[in-house]
């Protein structure tokens, strides 16, 4: 669930019927944006991919601080999208009643999104796999809009690797019979790729979202194509410091954590043939803090995702430190649309990072916020046989991203809290907040700056996202008349000047009143400022409670009688796959 995976092509020339920044090339850039699904970033599976190391990494830049705000595909692909936080699409799951695909519809958040605003500027926007979860047989007909073609998979056969079912533009779905997924994924975006460049004139918008890596329904170890299924048999999952920790360790873990048992042999065996699952909308887990297979933790593992960018004026072959988001993507891509800054949706919690594509060794970038907010709200779960998910996953949390200090400070539903020095205990082991650990003066002091930042982000909305810090300082001048005029304090470091104690000590301690599946805003009081508790409900519909439509199928959709993806499949072209293709039946749509 991403990377993202980004890859920023060569410029054609297109039509200009917008307002286009005045330091903005001409030449705008077409945009392939490959997104791939539950991909770790430090589980080391990009070191396996050597097509991706020598094409994108070796001929461009690798963001190592880049971050998936909600661990979870639907909400992390809302985000991107709307370029928003998961409190404010009010998409927070992959399911009802949190959120999929009959939500987005519902709330009408698909009336204003990444792929309108791009058509308005004149790019023609394509997108091939993966869309959001619950785009299905009983909806596919209301196809995504703003999408000049839209070749989605449609549930409830997305994981099916040995069963591929797409839905174009809407149309009914065919079963592409005798191919792996993956391969058609493939087939089917290089001929896109051809007509864009070659049929057609305008620059183009390209998602490339797959299913791979993530497990087959029911938590069933995904198939790969039968000419790599013997590639890589002696890897095993790493053993990080933090994968199957002590029970010291693990005692000072939060709600359902803290309940895990060490790890047996048998669900060890389990991890290493699971290994090598690749990732993106989210990060993924492994063994880490005991939890076997899965995503939906704020640890680094599930949140901090591999992305890559090449493309003009990007560096080559540099790694960078420059912390970002899912959700300021949209706004990137805005920019690399030359649309002015004055025209973009009025909603973005996000921020651009060309320059930081541009300068990724840029450490003092004046864009280079340090904050990066977490949040997730109903059950977690394990992807690992005999060892079950939980209820109590809702959690709220902050990123601190510096050079000389670093943190993780979360607060959970139960009541639980976790504050991690991640620069110094980056496998994030030591809950400093932890009654084990006997907090000391000056970490309760950190935490109540902590508590204040959280405050603001859990529920931030445009400007205050890129800067919630300036949402503390005009509240410090409002309410402490000790409290003195001008930029007080930007950063952690200058919070935590003694003359803010009792300022930060008058803050309310941010904490849910219960775990609960969705997001209700009463639950989450206080809001600072006050009006963020409309939770971006100013630009999208109310949708409180729904329904997601069902069919009556009465016949099996068949899968491979053989796996599929042979050596002689490699390059396959989608012409030859359609020749075996075939629409679903009545029967099998239930329609």
């Amino acid at each position: 669930m991403v990377p993202l995976l980004a890859l920023l092509l060569i410029t054609i020339l297109g039509r200009q019927s917008f307002a286009a920044s005045p330091t903005c090339n001409a030449q705008r850039p077409n945009i392939v944006f490959i997104f791939t699904d539950d991909q770790d970033l430090h589980l080391n599976s990009l070191d396996y991919m050597k097509s991706l190391q020598d094409l994108i990494v070796d001929n461009g830049t690798t963001f190592t601080k880049h971050f998936a705000t909600v661990s979870n595909c639907c909400p992390s692909r809302a985000s991107l999208l709307r370029g928003q936080h998961g409190h404010n699409t009010n998409i927070t799951h992959v399911r009802n009643p949190g959120g999929n695909y009959q939500k987005w519809r519902l709330m009408g958040e698909d009336n204003n999104y990444l792929p309108i605003w791009l058509k308005n500027a004149g790019y023609r926007t394509e997108y091939i796999g993966k869309f959001l979860n619950g785009y299905s047989k009983a909806l596919y007909k209301y196809s995504p809009k703003g999408w000049d073609h839209m070749d989605a998979l449609v549930d409830p056969w997305v994981y099916d690797f040995n069963r591929p079912v797409f839905s174009a533009n809407g149309d009914t779905p065919i079963l592409f019979q005798g191919y792996h997924q993956t391969d058609v994924l493939r087939a089917k975006t290089i001929a896109r790729l051809k007509y864009l460049t070659e049929k057609q004139d305008k620059p183009f918008y390209l998602t490339l979202g797959t299913v791979a890596p993530h497990v087959r329904t029911g938590g069933n170890l995904p198939i790969a194509q039968v000419r790599h299924q013997q590639d890589f048999l002696d890897a095993t999952a790493p053993r990080t410091k933090n994968f199957n920790p002590s029970q010291a360790y693990t005692d000072q873990k939060p709600s359902w954590l803290k309940e895990f048992k060490a790890l047996n042999q048998s669900q060890l065996d389990r991890i290493d043939e699971h290994y090598l699952v690749f990732s993106a909308d989210n990060g993924y887990h492994m063994g880490q803090h005991r939890a076997g297979a899965g995503k939906t933790l704020p640890y680094i593992t599930d949140t901090n995702v591999p992305f890559i960018v090449r493309g003009p004026d990007v560096p080559r072959g540099i790694i960078s430190t420059l912390p970002s988001k899912h959700l300021d993507l949209a706004p990137t891509f805005l920019e690399i649309a030359c649309i002015d800054e004055s025209e973009y949706p009025a909603f973005l919690d996000g921020r651009s990072l060309l320059s930081n594509w541009h300068n990724p060794r840029n450490q003092t970038d004046p864009k280079h916020h340090d904050i990066i907010n977490i949040e997730f709200w109903g059950g977690g779960e394990s992807e690992l046989p005999g060892q079950s998910g939980h209820t109590n996953n809702s959690y709220k949390a902050i990123r601190v991203i510096g050079t000389d200090s670093s943190w993780l400070y979360t607060k959970w539903c139960t009541g639980d809290t976790e504050l991690y020095d991640t620069l110094n205990d980056p496998w994030e082991l030591n809950n400093l907040a932890h009654e084990s650990n006997d907090p000391d003066q000056e970490t309760k002091r950190l935490m109540q700056r902590l508590n204040g930042i959280l405050l603001v982000t859990k529920s931030c909305q445009q400007d205050n996202c890129r800067n919630p810090w300036t949402v503390l300082q005009n509240h410090c001048k409002a309410e402490d008349p000790n409290c003195p005029d001008g930029d007080i304090f930007s950063n952690l470091e200058a919070a935590m000047d003694i003359k803010y104690d009792a300022f930060f000590q008058s803050l309310p301690e941010f904490n849910f009143k219960e775990c609960l599946l969705v997001q209700v805003a009463d639950n989450e009081e206080p809001f600072l400022p006050a009006s963020s508790k409309k939770l971006g409900g100013d630009f999208r519909e109310h949708v409180d409670r729904y329904v997601d439509p069902t069919t009556n199928s009465t016949k099996e959709v068949p899968y491979n009688s053989q796996q599929q993806g042979t050596k002689e499949q490699r390059d396959v072209q989608i012409e030859e796959m359609m020749k075996k293709a075939r629409r679903l039946t009545s029967e099998e749509l239930g329609t």
